[in-house]
């Protein structure tokens, strides 16, 4: 069963090379963001992201289109990445 999602505050909004990023900070599960990608009004990936770590998507936004449109989650890896070998990116 999904936790319940309530949402808070959305905590960055833009657009890149024809892909919407949206990030919004939660108050359910706690210390969570939900992030949603779209492109053309479409959604290409949405997941819960630890809200200390939502920047790594805006900072990394090139990789995760460059990932993407090659038909893989490997920029989403790279913005989830610990920087000791591990990620906390999970897709779904």
């Amino acid at each position: 069963m999904s936790p319940e999602i309530i949402r808070e505050k959305v905590a960055f909004e833009g657009e890149k090379r024809g892909y919407k990023f949206i990030a919004t900070y939660l108050t359910q599960p706690s210390g969570q963001a939900m992030i949603e990608i779209t492109k053309n009004g479409l959604m290409v990936r949405d997941f819960l992201f630890p809200s200390y770590k939502v920047w790594n998507i805006a900072a990394h936004a090139d990789d995760i289109i460059d990932g993407l449109e090659r038909g893989n989650d490997k920029g989403l890896f790279i913005a989830g990445s610990d920087g000791l070998g591990g990620n906390l990116y999970e897709p779904r």
